[in-house]
Formats: C-alpha cells, sequence, structure tokens
C-alpha cells in the first residue's frame, strides 16, 4: 500500500507532571507515523492514569501507553481500526490482570486508558476508566468520553471500570468525523476534577501553541488546588484526509502502464513466453525469469491509465498477495530488478483451472469434490485471518497444480483497513462475477466471510453437477426480492449419487440471507463429510440411508416369507 498517501496533519502538545504528589502515576504517548502507516493506522495519542490505591499504578499506566504504540502499529495492515486497537487493548488488560495475579505482595495493576486514533477523516476513541477526551468545535468543548465512575458521596467516588481489573473487559469504542480546526483535548482528573468546563473552553481557545496551552492548563490545575498527578494532551487537527487523488497515484504516475506485449519481447530483463489472457482491463502474460524460473505477469490496460480508482484497485492486488502467506493462494513474486513499468508478478503453476476441468469432467467424484473444496477453503482462511474477503471465487480463478488447488487474482478484494481509509474517488461496489457472486452485493445486505462462503458452495454445486445451484435466472437479480423467488435446484436431482444430507449441507450455504449460511467454514465442511445427526430425520432421505440395517432385514425377511409361500402347495 505504498501508494497510498494521506494528508493528514496535526499539531500536538502534551504536559505530565506529579502535582504535589510524590509519584507520576499517569503517563501519556503520541505517535505520528510516516508514509502509508498513516492511511493504514493512523496517529494514535494516548493517556493513562494509574489508580494510585495500587504501588504498581505508575508501571500499568506505563506498560498500557507504552505497549499500545507498539503492539497497535505492529498489527497487520488489513486489519480495521476497531479491530486492531480493541484486540491491543484487550491483550494490555490481560497482561494488567496476570501481573496482579501473581504479584506476591498482592498489588493490583489498574490503570485508566483513552486513546485516539485520527485515520482519513475520521477519529475514533478507545475508552476505560476516568480520564477524558474533549473536542472543541466552533468555540463549544464537547466531551466525547463518560466517566467508569461511582460516586458513593460528595467526596468519595470509585472506578467502576479499569485496565487490568478483570478479564472480562468493556471498552468504550466511539468514531466521529473530522474538521479542519478540531481541537482534542485529553486529560487525567488531576486537571478535569479541578477545572469547570468553561475554564478549559476558554483556555483552549487562546491564540498559543499546543504546547503552551497544555502548560498554562497545568499551571492552573496546580493552582486551583489540584492533588493529584496532572496531565493533559492536545491535538489540533491542521487537515484532513482521505488522501487525495494527486497523492493517491503520485507514486504511481512515475510507472507508464507497459505496452501490449508480444512473445519473445522483454521487459525488465524477463522474456514474454506466453499470452495467457487479454481484456479490455488487463493483460497477463507467461514471462522467463533471469534465473529461467517461469512467472505469471499481469500489467493495467492503458484504457484506465487516467483512473485513479483502477489505479488504486491494480496496485492493490500485489499489496494484498504479498501479505496472504498460504499453500493454497499463489505467492506473489519479486520483481527481478526495478520496475520501469506498472505491473506485478505471481507464480507460475502448472496446471488447468477449475473451469476448464468443470467442463471436461463434471460431475466429479464425491470424495474429489470435497477434497478440492477442503482446500479451497483452507486458501479462502487466509484472506480472513488478515481481514480480507476475495469477492471473486469461481473456478476460472482456482488452479489445480501437483500441491492441489490455489486461488488466484486478487484484483477484486475487500480489505478492512483500506475500506475504513477511504478514497476521493470513488471504488467499486459490485466486483466479481455475477453467478458466482453472494446476493448481498446486489441486494444492499451487509458482505461478511459469508460472501466467500457462497460463492465456495456455487463452485462444489458446479463440481458435482455440472450445473448452477439456481439455473441461469441467478446473475439477473438485482435485488433481494429478487433473489427470495429463486429456489434451490437439489443437486441430487442433477446427480442421484449425491446424498440428501450433503445436498442440505450445500443448501444452506447457499441461503439467499447471509444469517442463513454457516457461521463457520468447519462446520460446513464438517457436514459435507458425514451427516448431520439433526438431519437425519427428514422425509425425503431414503429409508436405505436412514436405517440400512433395517432395510436388509426387511429384504431378508421378505426373502424368507417368498420361499415359505413357494413351498405351500397350491389347493
Amino acid at each position: 500500500m505504498d501508494h497510498l498517501h494521506s494528508e493528514l496533519a496535526v499539531s500536538i502538545g502534551q504536559y505530565s507532571d506529579k502535582g504535589i504528589k510524590e509519584e507520576n502515576q499517569d503517563t501519556v504517548g503520541a505517535k505520528v507515523p510516516d508514509g502509508s502507516a498513516l492511511v493504514s493506522k493512523g496517529i494514535a495519542v494516548s493517556i493513562a492514569d494509574g489508580v494510585s490505591s495500587s504501588s504498581a499504578a505508575k508501571m500499568a499506566s506505563q506498560t498500557a501507553v507504552v505497549g499500545f504504540m507498539s503492539d497497535y502499529y505492529a498489527t497487520p495492515d488489513t486489519w480495521a481500526t476497531e479491530k486492531s486497537a480493541s484486540q491491543v487493548i484487550r491483550s494490555l488488560n490481560n497482561h494488567l490482570w496476570s501481573l496482579s495475579r501473581n504479584s506476591v505482595r498482592e498489588e493490583a495493576s489498574l490503570t485508566t486508558f483513552t486513546t485516539l486514533i485520527l485515520k482519513g477523516d475520521s477519529a475514533f476513541i478507545f475508552h476505560i476508566g476516568d480520564s477524558r477526551l474533549y473536542r472543541l468545535r466552533a468555540g463549544v468543548l464537547k466531551p466525547l468520553t463518560r466517566d467508569h465512575a461511582n460516586r458513593i458521596d460528595r467526596k468519595t467516588t470509585y472506578l467502576s471500570r479499569a485496565l487490568g481489573a478483570d478479564l472480562s473487559l468493556e471498552i468504550d469504542v466511539i468514531k466521529k468525523q473530522v474538521q479542519k480546526g478540531d481541537l482534542y483535548f485529553l486529560s487525567t482528573d488531576g486537571v478535569h476534577d479541578v477545572l469547570k468546563r468553561s475554564d478549559l473552553e476558554r483556555l483552549l481557545q487562546q491564540d498559543k501553541s499546543e504546547q503552551a496551552l497544555c502548560e498554562q492548563i497545568a499551571s492552573e490545575a496546580l493552582a486551583a488546588g489540584s492533588k493529584d498527578n496532572i496531565s493533559c494532551q492536545i491535538v489540533r487537527i491542521e487537515n484532513i484526509g482521505p488522501p487525495s487523488q494527486s497523492d493517491a497515484v503520485n507514486v504511481l504516475s512515475q510507472l507508464p502502464f507497459p505496452p501490449l506485449l508480444e512473445v519473445g519481447q522483454k521487459i525488465d530483463g524477463m522474456l514474454v513466453k506466453q499470452i495467457i489472457h487479454e481484456s479490455e482491463r488487463s493483460q497477463v502474460y507467461i514471462v522467463e525469469l533471469p534465473d529461467q524460473r517461469l512467472a505469471v505477469m499481469k500489467t493495467p490496460s492503458d484504457n484506465y491509465d487516467d483512473d485513479p480508482a483502477y489505479i488504486e484497485r491494480f496496485v492493490m492486488e500485489s499489496w494484498v498477495g504479498t501479505r496472504i502467506q498460504n499453500p493454497h493462494v499463489v505467492n506473489v513474486v519479486q520483481a527481478p530488478q526495478e520496475r520501469s513499468f506498472l505491473y506485478y508478478l505471481t507464480e507460475y503453476i502448472s496446471g488447468p483451472d477449475l473451469g476448464k476441468l468443470i467442463k471436461e469432467r463434471a460431475p466429479f467424484d464425491i470424495p474429489d469434490a470435497v477434497e478440492l473444496l477442503e482446500q479451497m477453503i483452507k486458501g479462502v482462511r487466509g484472506f480472513h485471518r488478515k481481514d480480507t474477503l476475495h469477492q471473486d471465487l469461481k473456478p476460472e480463478n482456482i488452479i489445480i497444480g501437483t500441491n492441489g488447488a490455489k486461488i488466484i487474482d486478487f484484483g477484486s478484494c475487500w480489505v478492512a483497513g483500506v475500506a475504513e481509509a477511504g478514497a476521493p474517488f470513488q471504488r467499486d461496489d459490485i466486483l466479481g462475477t455475477l453467478r458466482y457472486s453472494a446476493p448481498e452485493y446486489r441486494s444492499g445486505l451487509s458482505i461478511s466471510q459469508k460472501s466467500d462462503q457462497f460463492s465456495l458452495a456455487v463452485i462444489l454445486y458446479e463440481m458435482l453437477t455440472g450445473k448452477l445451484p439456481f439455473g441461469e435466472a441467478y446473475e439477473n437479480q438485482m435485488n433481494y426480492k429478487g433473489f427470495q423467488k429463486l429456489k434451490y435446484i437439489p443437486a441430487r436431482k442433477h446427480n442421484p449419487l449425491v446424498p440428501p444430507w450433503m445436498d442440505y449441507a450445500l443448501e444452506r450455504a447457499l441461503s439467499m440471507h447471509p444469517q442463513g449460511r454457516y457461521s463457520a467454514m468447519s462446520e460446513w465442511l464438517k457436514d459435507l463429510k458425514r451427516p448431520n445427526p439433526s438431519w437425519t430425520s427428514k422425509e425425503d432421505i431414503p429409508l436405505m440411508e436412514k436405517n440400512p440395517v433395517l432395510v436388509w432385514q426387511l429384504i431378508a425377511g421378505l426373502g424368507w416369507a417368498t420361499a415359505l409361500a413357494l413351498l405351500i402347495p397350491w389347493q
């Protein structure tokens, strides 16, 4: 994702002091990353207030802030902000809770924790405890967090929620739109418990640097009688994302689209051996690398050299591929030298695509079809673990090589972290091939991992029957009402060898509503391999499959009855 750049710019000030106490148990921190991390992860600002009743308070607050700054930026780029931040916070909570449980002195490692993540044109807030975050906009200071504290009387309160207090952690997650000129203010109770909101509102509107404002607010809190540590942070939005069109394609504009290539031509030291595919949108070639290895090269079509959405998606293909390391997903290959054109390379797999095999062999033997599906599921899991949907699973995108099925083509992938970052241009909403894509892509329902499950179910159905589960009418539907009118055609009507219980598993994975499908691929695969006990009572399961022993007993009984009847002399 190196092609993505953000115009998000901020000014930050922060201050933390022990005040009248002997030790400063507060911690503040901020990180403004460079390059693509500014797009995929954003800017993080955190504040923590160690619970003073614990002698481990200072360590707890430092662990929370330092640990978050380190671990959040180490999470996969493809994860959405909420998933990345929440998972890191829960991990820190478990660590602090474990320290408390294993402490010889029974010291509780507790702290409040509030963090602000600015990404694109959005602000994400994650909050536990009674540290606070405010936003000043158009001269009005508004609290964006609520204190997790219960008041016993006018002078006594206790925290109802803190990091490290319990293995079960509830995190307040808030998302707000950012505007240029917004000012975000974070503070611990040593500040906001003694300074009224009106005082903070007045102070924050002064024409001073963010650092000078933090120092003045801390000074006034101390003068107002604060008996706690004094910490605050100010973040002013100088400019917002998402990235501008010129920035998004700046790096790419330096690499020209390659011309249409012919067999025998060379490009960056690679020899074109074969033309696999040419279309309006892209070209695909087999090329020989300088070390005589074969690779597949995909190049963009010059029909779209002025289309930033197309360029972004093309560059995303190789970026997604490098992050999916899975034996059933094609590997992205590094170019042998510095590129002079825009393209990317993947490993070459000697073998036909599944679409060709279906035309030649369908219906497949049931064990072979299920084995191939299991390999595809393993490959799809590689995408899902990176918060990525493939979105174009079809037989032509499955290559069957010596090591089994491999998924190719990252051109339609949806990546949570990138989708969340936004873009200044319209991205494609409906991608993939209609006959294999889930109904939600056209009916307006939310897409999810179950969308890829639907596509795999269509592929399995086609392997078993050579047909489509809803006939040719499916790809002509464009709304939920239209999809609801379609009826599943049992696979065993085309292929009598498909057992009814396997048909039921297929039908469930092909539900028109995502909630009707399996919650996990493993559950579906289990039902495809052996009868689900809850289905054995279905009326249309043949008696032979319900109770084969009984059938053979009846046959044997009828045989003896027939034999006895033949022995009785006719009158």
